[in-house]
C-alpha cells in the first residue's frame, strides 16, 4: 500500500535504525540494545507490501515488523497476521509485529494487541499476538531526549500540543549541539513538518516552525516550509478522503484507493471530501 508519509518514514527507518528498533523493542521484548539490518521483503506474489522490517541480531533472533498508519484501515490486524505468517515462512521467525498509530483517526477498539478465531463451539483455534503503539499516547520527553531519528514522533503526542515551538526549537539546537549534518537536520525536521500535517492546521505548523532560533533565514528552514506544508496538506487530505470513503462504502478497492494517493494536488483532494460526503456510490467518485 503506497501512502504519502511512507517515503518520509521508511528513510527515516532505514538511516535511523538504531534509533527507532532501540525505542520499540523493549515494547515486544527485546533488549533495547538489540542489533538489527534491514531486510528487503518481497511478498508481491499475494500483492501484499509490509512497510518496514528488519532482521535482528545475535543474540536475538527473528524478524521486526513495524506498520505505521495515518487512517483507520478495519483490515489492519488481519494483514499484519498475513503479513507475520508470511515472513515467518520466507525469513524465519520469531515475527514482532508492530502497529503504530499515528493519529487517533487510525485508532479503533478493535486493536487489542490480539487477533483471535475460534470454532463455531467456541473453542480458540488461532492466537495473534501483535503490538499497538498509539503516538498520542505517548510521552513527549522520552522521545525529545531518545534518538535523533524518532524526534518528530514527539511532536504527534498529546503532550506536545501547546507546545509544537517550544519543541521544535529544541529538536533543532539538540542537532546543532551534536553537530547533527545539515542534511539530516533537514530530514528530521521536514519529516516532523510532514507528520504534523496529519494533526494540525498549516498556520500552527508555520507558527511551530518560526519559533526555532535560526532556522527562519536558512535556507534549510526554506526547504523544510515549502516541502512540508505541501506534503502535509496533501497528505491529511488523503486520510480524510480514505476515511470518509470507508465510514460511506465500507472497503476502498485498492485501485480508487491507489488513485487517491497518487492525487498530489490538494485542491482536488478537497473537492473529492465534498463530493464524497453526498455521492451515491465509488463510482462516482472524480479525482
Amino acid at each position: 500500500m503506497s501512502k504519502p508519509f511512507d517515503t518520509t518514514l521508511k528513510q527515516l527507518l532505514a538511516d535511523f535504525a538504531v534509533d527507532w528498533v532501540g525505542w520499540l523493542a523493549p515494547r515486544v521484548g527485546l533488549p533495547a540494545t538489540v542489533g538489527v539490518e534491514p531486510l528487503d521483503v518481497d511478498l508481491s506474489t499475494v500483492q501484499l507490501s509490509a512497510d518496514k522490517v528488519f532482521r535482528l541480531l545475535a543474540p536475538a533472533e527473528g524478524l521486526l515488523h513495524i506498520e505505521p498508519q495515518a487512517g483507520w484501515d478495519r483490515d489492519l490486524t488481519e494483514r499484519l497476521h498475513l503479513y507475520n505468517a508470511l515472513l515467518h515462512d520466507r525469513h524465519g521467525g520469531p515475527v514482532y509485529s508492530v502497529a503504530l498509530l499515528l493519529r487517533r483517526e487510525a485508532n479503533r477498539p478493535t486493536f487489542t494487541g490480539a487477533l483471535t478465531r475460534s470454532y463455531p463451539d467456541g473453542r480458540e483455534y488461532l492466537r495473534f499476538a501483535y503490538e499497538v503503539v498509539r503516538v498520542w499516547e505517548l510521552p513527549a520527553e522520552p522521545l525529545m531526549t531518545g534518538g535523533i531519528g524518532a524526534l518528530p514522533l514527539a511532536l504527534l503526542t498529546d503532550g506536545a500540543s501547546g507546545r509544537l515551538g517550544e519543541l521544535v526549537d529544541r529538536m533543532d539546537a539538540r542537532m546543532r549541539a551534536e553537530n547533527v549534518p545539515d542534511p539530516v537536520r533537514v530530514l528530521v525536521h521536514t519529516s516532523g513538518m510532514l507528520l504534523l500535517g496529519l494533526r494540525y492546521d498549516d498556520t500552527t505548523i508555520h507558527n511551530a516552525y518560526l519559533r526555532a532560533r535560526g532556522m527562519k533565514e536558512s535556507t534549510s528552514y526554506q526547504a523544510i516550509l515549502r516541502e512540508g506544508r505541501a506534503e502535509g496538506q496533501v497528505l491529511t487530505r488523503q486520510e480524510d478522503l480514505l476515511d470518509i470513503l470507508r465510514e460511506r462504502f465500507g472497503v476502498v478497492p485498492s485501485e480508487v484507493e491507489q488513485r487517491i494517493r497518487n492525487t498530489t494536488d490538494a485542491t482536488r483532494l478537497r473537492d473529492a471530501i465534498r463530493q464524497a460526503i453526498k455521492m451515491a456510490s465509488l463510482a462516482d467518485l472524480q479525482l
